[in-house]
């Protein structure tokens, strides 16, 4: 099930750049690539909420698969209305329809772990599936690399909805899958507020950070295509995935003394000074060490920004908080990516990585400033392993 759950989820490590690359080698221009980039990363954080439920209620077979074949109708549609020089709007429509459609398996795979492992087992299977979502952020961009060498943007594409299809086919064919029939939707009561400072801390960091992934998906094809061959953005963009890989493990492996609010303000610096460094880059070379230095830095963060999750939300609203985390996530990628795009065509790459270095700064500011509203509402109170990948 872990394979195909890996599989079926490739495409959310592919088709980022894949928009990207796609958009700008039909249409040259990365102001449509990053407000497509946007609409589709928008559509993903909208509907995500919606499909979980809809998973919840109804089960996995009968949500799963119309997810993915719709996906695999909109990226057809997607580019061919590239290919035909398709308006912006057009694209907009297109790429947010594409992003609504995502596949749920990993909130899936989640809901499984307990009837498929022992209850003193559940931690293992959890950090096994945390390394595969990292992993994805280094196997997409390095696919996307390989299929450009071998054949086009829109290869990208159609490689990255067959793997959704395959992926998803495999992972409802699992027993413990077509046993997940869902169940009748829960009563209406008094939802627990997360309305507290510390969880607005968490929720205004995370959208800087994401603006400043947002804002690399776009930069970081620009500097390659403006230094190299278009493929070695994916090479990059992978190689910030490993750096993602290998500090999260290496975080995760040491026995901590510090609070996690503490530690997750030094952090938030740590990659602030990180993605700082990466305007300065001359060179394809050089930007690759400092964007590992910046995933060295990223899966360390969101690991102890979830860490704090289950000790400043009430213990009721976990999965609500959850989700509020990962939209203000998401929601700033969409933001760095259109407005990434905009600077990239009128100011120029290396603008762009300094108003990474801008939204990351913010970020510490932030964090520093609400240091305090970081204290736990249950001192001792630890989280599940969750996804590290940028």
């Amino acid at each position: 099930m872990s394979i195909a759950m890996f599989l079926g989820r490739l495409p959310n490590g592919m088709l980022p750049l894949g928009i990207v690359l796609l958009i700008d080698e039909r249409l040259g221009s990365y102001a449509i690539s990053g407000a497509a980039l946007a609409a589709f990363m928008v559509g993903t954080t909208v509907s995500a909420p919606i499909r979980g439920r809809a998973v919840d209620r109804w089960g996995q077979f009968r949500v799963l698969l119309p997810l993915s074949l719709t996906q695999m109708t909109a990226l057809c549609a997607f580019t061919i209305a590239v290919l035909a020089g398709g308006s912006a709007l057009t694209l907009m429509l297109l790429g947010a329809v594409v992003g609504a459609s995502g596949s749920t398996l990993g909130g899936s795979m989640r809901a499984l772990w307990p009837a498929l492992v022992h209850q003193d087992q559940l931690p293992t299977a959890y950090s096994l599936q945390a390394f595969l979502e990292d992993l994805i952020s280094l196997a997409g961009p390095l696919v996307v690399a390989i299929v450009l060498v071998l054949a086009s943007p829109s290869s990208v594409l159609a490689v990255a909805g067959i793997a959704s299809f395959i992926g998803t086919a495999m992972f409802i064919a699992t027993p413990a899958s077509r046993a997940a029939v869902g169940r009748a939707r829960a009563g209406r009561g008094r939802r627990p507020s997360l309305n507290t400072s510390g969880m607005r801390t968490l929720g205004t960091t995370l959208l800087c950070g994401g603006v400043v992934t947002g804002i690399l998906t776009v930069a970081v094809p620009a500097f390659a295509k403006q230094e190299g061959p278009s493929w070695a953005g994916g090479v990059l963009l992978a190689v910030m995935g490993a750096g993602s890989v290998v500090g999260g493990a290496s975080y995760g492996a040491a026995v901590w003394r510090s609070s996690a609010g503490r530690r997750y303000v030094w952090l938030t610096g740590a990659f602030a000074s990180a993605v700082a460094l990466l305007a300065a880059a001359h060179s394809m070379a050089l930007l690759g060490v400092l964007l590992a230095l910046v995933g060295l830095t990223y899966a360390p963060r969101v690991s102890t920004a979830y860490l704090l999750l289950d000790e400043l939300a009430p213990c009721d609203a976990l999965t609500q908080g959850y989700t509020w985390l990962v939209s203000a996530t998401a929601g700033g990628r969409a933001v760095g990516a259109a407005v990434g795009g905009l600077v990239v065509q009128h100011l120029g790459v290396h603008w762009t990585l300094a108003l990474a270095g801008v939204s990351a700064g913010t970020a510490a500011i932030l964090a520093t400033a609400g240091r305090r509203t970081l204290t736990p509402l249950v001192p001792g109170a630890r989280s599940l392993p969750q996804s590290q990948g940028p």
